[in-house]
């Protein structure tokens, strides 16, 4: 390399350096210096972060939810009287399969059923527990439309090879209710995950412009000596995500403890609180929180900037 090559080289460095030490190492000891002025805007971000993070787990797995319950609807679980003859259980399928609203019939059963339930969260440890198999057989009748469960329903279970006190799994409105529950809480969550976000802005927004104001002889001396608008704006935008990022940081170590909290409380009660959403899911969305305090501080800054001259 040329010398002439060699102080453009240095000469870079020494800018970046520089610059870098302008930009962002002001930053950084301003924020520290101003850690209690922008106390508010990472404890307002942080809990807007938390929530976000947390409906955002519960959106996932009540899309989940919706999904399976819609498939699940078009199947109706005919459960059959333990003992039931075989010509019984025989004349009970041939009669479902000539209604014109069933698509086919298959028989389950008992160990099968057993078997199935051990692949869902929480069911493995109580199959195990119990001495006996719990479940029972059944028919598994799969609809052409939805329409159809009631009625097919409603017919199997007079049927004398049906379990009288628990005759099918056809539960009328359970879907239709999800749904509309669903959609209630996700407007109420959104609404209050906006209006979170408007307050955190403007808190953060507040804390920007109490930090331009403390550092007004600072300001004035950096456009006395040339420094471009960048240099000195720079730094503010950076505090911003530096607050930001902060507050994404712990939101998402919350999330995570959160997630992890479940899990345990899913195991020992043997269901599944959030269905459907893994740990793939949970550190994902534990990073897009991260992301999110991050571009929230800094879009803060910016609003913050453009409302006070430097």
């Amino acid at each position: 390399m040329s010398l002439p090559s060699r102080r453009r080289g240095r000469r870079l460095s020494v800018l970046l350096g520089n610059t870098s030490d302008l930009v962002l190492g002001d930053a950084v000891r301003s924020w520290t210096r101003n850690l209690r002025t922008v106390t508010p805007a990472l404890g307002t971000m942080w809990l807007l972060l938390v929530l976000a993070g947390l409906f955002t787990l519960g959106a996932l797995a009540a899309r989940n939810l919706v999904q399976r319950e819609s498939r699940d609807a078009s199947v109706v679980h005919v459960y059959l009287k333990d003992g039931v003859a075989d010509q019984d259980v025989a004349t009970l399928t041939a009669r479902l399969r000539g209604d014109p609203g069933v698509a086919s019939v298959r028989s389950v059963s008992k160990e099968e059923a057993l078997r199935s339930a051990r692949s869902r969260p929480g069911l493995p440890a109580l199959a195990g527990d119990a001495s006996t198999n719990p479940f029972p057989a059944s028919l598994e009748v799969r609809l052409h439309s939805l329409a159809d469960a009631g009625r097919v329903a409603g017919t199997a279970a007079r049927d004398p090879a049906v379990d009288p006190a628990f005759p099918t799994s056809y539960d009328a409105g359970s879907y239709q209710r999800l749904q509309s529950f669903v959609t209630s809480v996700g407007l109420g969550l959104a609404g209050l995950l906006l209006l979170l976000t408007l307050v955190a802005t403007v808190v953060t927004v507040n804390g920007i412009r109490a930090a331009i104001l403390g550092r007004r002889d600072d300001i004035a001396t950096m456009h006395l000596v040339g420094a471009s608008g960048w240099m000195i704006r720079g730094p503010f935008v950076f505090e911003g995500a530096l607050t930001g990022s902060l507050a994404g940081l712990l939101a998402a170590a919350v999330l995570v403890a959160a997630f992890a909290g479940l899990q345990d409380v899913s195991a020992r009660t043997f269901s599944q609180l959030l269905p459907g959403v893994d740990w793939r899911a949970a550190g994902i969305c534990a990073a897009g929180v991260l992301a999110g305090g991050a571009m929230l501080g800094s879009f803060a800054s910016l609003i913050g900037i453009r409302g006070l001259r430097a």
